[in-house]
């Protein structure tokens, strides 16, 4: 690493950035208990049920540039704006950005006010698509926190007259690191003795605010193990995920309650893909799913208990903060690991081709079988 293929995507290059592919694939193996589970799985086919595993092994692509900024500004209270031009869409955007601010500056996070999407606060940006929020927006977040934290740290200096290496920010506090009961200074202070009309100011410019950019040219790829149990019924053809793994590198974890959202969210759209949604039309071209009657949706009856494995043992060297992304992470690999289970299931290698798997498909599939045994 970092791996060069010869493709394309988006636009870039593919370049695999870091992976450590073996290591996640036996964290994933170990946390479902593979040798037991493949065991009981053999008790209970012998006992008649059809029932099977599958696994799938992916790399996914995520953090699309090639440029996102940001911009933070520190107010005469102590509280912080931070102005992307990213766009929250229900992934939690708002928490992760003030997050990395809050962290990279040295405050409380419920501190930090976001704004996103408003072009009237900021001139360019591209959105939350391609899983590229954190990496892009993150990344920029972070440069603009961090000129914002020197600035502070140097005007703290010139106030309590010591160098700016001796300082840090905790709490919303500039303190000195080897003098717990030294004078200090908050950012409320400073940002006041960086008003326009403070006579502090000196030379500098007004305001304690930075902007940052972060470029790119190339995507992060994080990875993933996902493991399933499938049980089918002989008589109706229909599939009951019975349980699902989720493993997943993000190279580093901004919020892992978000992340795990993400992911079990992802998986519950790829199960809708494998088992259920599907938009039929009759010979002419009309469609025959008009309502959700017609066009079926997994409910909580329909979704199994998601275990979720997160690691950060590949953190990618193409950002400050190793960050890869985890926005599509949940639904690459659950149709493959359904119709292999399904496979396993019903013995036959190789028999569900098309998705959704649904009842009927499967029952053909039994059919077809008990008809090829038969004639053997």
């Amino acid at each position: 690493m970092p791996f060069s293929r010869p493709l394309n995507a988006l636009g870039t290059e593919i370049v695999y950035d870091s992976g450590e592919y073996p290591r996640l694939l036996d964290k994933a193996l170990a946390k479902i208990g593979w040798d037991s589970l493949q065991a009981e799985l053999q008790r209970r086919r012998a006992a008649g049920e059809l029932v099977g595993s599958g696994i799938a092994i992916f790399v996914e692509k995520g953090g699309l540039g090639p440029l996102d900024g940001a911009r933070v500004t520190v107010d005469g209270t102590g509280a912080v704006e931070l102005v992307t031009g990213g766009s929250a869409v229900g992934q939690g955007f708002a928490t992760a950005m003030a997050q990395i601010c809050a962290g990279t500056i040295g405050i409380d996070y419920r501190r930090v006010r976001v704004v996103s999407g408003q072009t009237d606060r900021i001139q360019y940006g591209i959105g939350a698509h391609a899983s590229r929020a954190s990496v892009m927006t993150g990344s920029a977040t972070h440069a603009a926190a961090l000129k914002a934290r020197a600035k502070a740290l140097d005007v703290a200096a010139s106030l309590l007259q010591a160098t700016p290496d001796e300082l840090d920010i905790v709490d919303g506090i500039v303190v000195q690191r080897d003098r717990p009961g030294g004078g200090s200074i908050s950012l409320a202070e400073i940002a006041r003795h960086l008003a326009p009309d403070s006579r502090t100011l000196g030379e500098r410019d007004p305001g304690l605010t930075a902007e940052g950019w972060f470029r790119t040219e190339h995507m992060t790829y994080p990875y993933g193990v996902q493991i399933g149990v499938v049980r089918v019924d002989a008589d109706t053809g229909q599939a009951t995920v019975e349980r699902f793994l989720l493993a997943y590198d993000i190279g580093r974890s901004i919020n892992p309650m978000l992340v795990e959202g993400q992911l079990v969210g992802g998986f519950v759209q790829g199960l809708g893909g494998a088992l259920y949604e599907e938009f039929r039309y009759d010979e002419r071209g009309e469609p025959l799913c008009v309502t959700l009657a017609d066009y079926l949706l997994p409910t909580v009856r329909e979704t199994p208990a998601v275990e979720v494995l997160v690691t950060e043992d590949a953190p990618s060297p193409l950002n400050p903060l190793g960050i890869k992304s985890v926005g599509e992470g949940g639904i690459n690999g659950v149709g493959a690991v359904i119709a292999a289970a399904i496979d396993d299931a019903i013995g036959i290698s190789g028999a569900v081709t098309r998705l959704p798997a649904t009842p009927q498909r499967i029952k053909a599939l039994l059919r077809a079988a008990a008809t090829k045994r038969a004639a053997e």
